[in-house]
């Protein structure tokens, strides 16, 4: 008989980011290796940026790029620059990296 490990259950329950009654987004509390590497090359890059207009721009990239792991939504640097505040954008971000974090830091 197998010795059958359930993985899915290593996994957390998705993270719902509120703005109004109306937008909230729905994204994996823990993600995949691809889009960890991607949220990883922006956060050197905007180490590395050279005027606070290409970190500001590289947020904005972060932001579209965590929200649009909700698969209801079609989020674009249009639609954040419009609708989202810059302490929202940057609260975005904050949180899901300290979600990975956390992720990484949890033995299970």
């Amino acid at each position: 008989m197998a010795n059958i490990k359930d993985l899915s259950l290593v996994t957390q329950e998705p993270l719902v980011l509120k703005f109004s009654e109306d937008e909230q987004f729905t994204i994996p509390a823990d993600p995949k290796l691809d889009f960890t590497y991607k949220l990883l090359e922006f956060e050197e890059k905007s180490a590395n940026a050279e005027t606070s207009k290409e970190q500001f721009d590289l947020l904005i990239d972060m932001a579209v790029m965590i929200l649009n792991q909700d698969e209801s939504k079609d989020v674009t640097a249009e639609f954040v620059r419009k609708n989202i505040h810059q302490s929202q954008m940057k609260a975005i971000v904050q949180i899901y990296q300290n979600q990975m974090m956390e992720n990484n830091n949890n033995p299970n």
